[in-house]
């Protein structure tokens, strides 16, 4: 998970002169180049996966392939996961996710965050009007990255197939841990789950880093070990901690 608290939100304008319409004035959303939503104003927010990339010759949601997200809300932070499927669109097309899910996996917004998102745009929804995350959404924000796989069942072979080592369990522990957490999750895929984010930086938690037989950049901060046990570790800052 990518936590997102530095953002530019900007005016701009798409070339409409293909389509022969009137260019409009967008606000988009920019994470260094990495442009997560082009249209805070026109993206169909009731809707839910959200595409957040509208096609930029016309502006009309679902007529680019892709760029979609799956927006919830767990405690004050606003979840993009991987999008599940999209009424009335072709599940070949709709599952493209945005740029920013095919980058970091997963974003997370704090709530100032998102609250500058609605000040530029009065059709961005309140947090209490999301939706509350999942099993489903937290699995994905926690397991799914640039060098993992996207559907959970596979995550497992690949460790099986590429982990080498970690930081203090064996691997066979890690992998053990993994694959509870994964049942855990599926358990409560279509639940709402209660528990909170907490920081990992405090002195009484301690990372566990899973490490690839390839590059760095594949190297996974998976778990935490908080009161002896093993608990999800969402991106290298934060930790889930099940209220269950």
């Amino acid at each position: 998970m990518f936590f997102c608290d530095q953002v530019l939100v900007e005016k701009w304008s798409p070339d409409f002169s293909s389509s022969g319409l009137s260019n409009l004035v967008w606000t988009r959303v920019r994470y260094g180049q990495t442009v997560l939503c082009n249209s805070l104003q026109d993206a169909a927010w009731d809707s839910n996966p959200v595409q957040v990339e509208l096609c930029d010759a016309c502006g009309t949601v679902g007529c680019s392939s892709g760029g979609y997200v799956h927006v919830s809300v767990f405690g004050d932070i606003v979840l993009w996961t991987l999008p599940s499927d999209v009424p009335g669109v072709d599940p070949t097309l709709a599952g493209f996710p945005a740029t920013c899910i095919e980058k970091f996996g997963s974003v997370a917004f704090p709530s100032n965050t998102w609250e500058s998102f609605r000040a530029a745009a009065s059709k961005v929804p309140h947090l209490r009007n999301l939706s509350r995350a999942n099993g489903r959404a937290l699995r994905d924000a926690w397991a799914v990255g640039q060098t993992r796989p996207r559907a959970a069942e596979r995550l497992v072979p690949m460790l099986r197939a590429f982990l080498l080592a970690a930081d203090t369990l064996e691997v066979s522990e890690a992998i053990q841990w993994i694959e509870h957490w994964l049942h855990w999750f599926h358990e409560r895929e279509e639940t709402e789950i209660d528990g909170a984010l907490c920081s990992a930086k405090d002195s009484a938690v301690r990372t566990e880093k899973l490490y690839f037989d390839g590059p760095g950049t594949a190297d996974w901060v998976a778990l935490a070990c908080v009161g002896g046990s093993m608990v999800p570790a969402l991106g290298p800052d934060h930790i889930f901690i099940p209220t269950e």
